[in-house]
């Protein structure tokens, strides 16, 4: 004879007998215990000690039991109470109930990262790729070994498999948070302008005047920072003269290193695209208001412990940067 178990929204145990018998409903843990209790100890008093109980409390609890089973279950052999046949073929069963709701109760999901081989996916904006990906990758593996991570680029399903699990994180900034998302804050970010060194018209810095004649090269990402450059042109009614548009920061340090053009473009990025490509950073000859770069999950992995120590191992790279 077999008991099975599940549990409930209030942690009480349906038991269904496999084989004869109706349905006991509602049998909480307390009660399984109770009835475990009386096997070992062979008597009612002693158990309603063990659980504070009074005699008469376990004894109603041993009545629903009898009633259910149709059956003594337990009858008074001089001073203790023995199991009937009935009852032995359960205590097996009984044990084994107990152990599957406190085990199920006492889950937790535990993260390892020295041992885990976990595939991450993070959805990141190509400025994120340039500025934060090499810095975490390095952490991630000395902390992370074994484990493996997939960057991807943020776009209009991306909000979508936050929700389905198919993203465990998105970095970068995302106007319009759908429900159900929490983000938090990683740094605020200001803007930059870049030219070549040597550009024959620009020399440490650049006036209003020069940037509105010089050729822009203007990116149109997947990200929404060129919104942001957008807006504070309309909103300052500086006029650019762009001459050429490309879908990512990337190439946009080839272009300005080879050429007379000059772009806007965030500040960690342009100090390190200028580093490598030979450019002068300057800023910009305008009020252009700083953004802010912040992490986005979905609330439904927030208890999730490998999501959360990536959550931390970005906040703690980047949050004070």
């Amino acid at each position: 004879m077999a008991l099975i178990v599940w549990i409930n929204n209030s942690y009480t145990a349906t038991v269904l007998m496999a084989k004869g018998g109706g349905m006991l409903q509602n049998v909480d843990l307390q009660t399984l215990r109770v009835l475990q209790e009386i096997f070992k100890t062979g008597s009612l008093s002693r158990t309603a000690d063990r659980f504070g109980l009074t005699q008469p409390a376990v004894s109603m609890i041993l009545g629903k039991l009898r009633g259910h089973f149709d059956d003594k279950l337990f009858v008074r052999v001089g001073n203790e109470m023995r199991p009937t046949a009935q009852a032995e073929g359960l205590r097996d069963a009984v044990s084994a109930a107990i152990s599957a709701i406190e085990s199920t109760l006492n889950y937790r999901s535990i993260f390892s990262p020295e041992k885990s081989e976990r595939l991450f996916h993070v959805a990141v904006t190509d400025i994120g790729q340039i500025v934060m990906v090499p810095r975490f990758l390095k952490e991630f593996r000395a902390q992370a070994p074994l484990a493996g991570i997939e960057f991807s680029n943020i776009t209009d399903r991306t909000f979508q498999l936050l929700q389905t699990g198919g993203l465990d994180l998105m970095v970068g900034m995302a106007p319009g948070i759908p429900e159900g998302l929490i983000q938090r804050a990683l740094f605020n970010e200001s803007f930059v302008v870049l030219a070549r060194r040597g550009h024959p018209r620009i020399d440490d810095c650049i006036s209003l005047e020069q940037f509105q004649e010089e050729g822009q090269v203007r990116v149109i990402s997947s990200s929404s920072t060129h919104l942001i450059i957008d807006r504070a042109f309309e909103k300052q009614g500086v006029v650019r003269n762009i001459q050429v548009s490309v879908p990512n920061f990337m190439i946009v340090a080839k272009l300005v290193a080879e050429t007379d053009y000059i772009s806007v473009l965030p500040e960690r990025a342009g100090v390190i695209l200028a580093k490598d490509a030979g450019l002068q950073i300057m800023r910009p000859p305008f009020k252009i208001d700083d953004y802010q770069v912040r992490q986005y999950w979905h609330e439904r992995q927030s208890g999730d412990s490998g999501n959360r120590w990536l959550r931390d191992l970005f906040q703690g790279l980047f949050k004070a940067a």
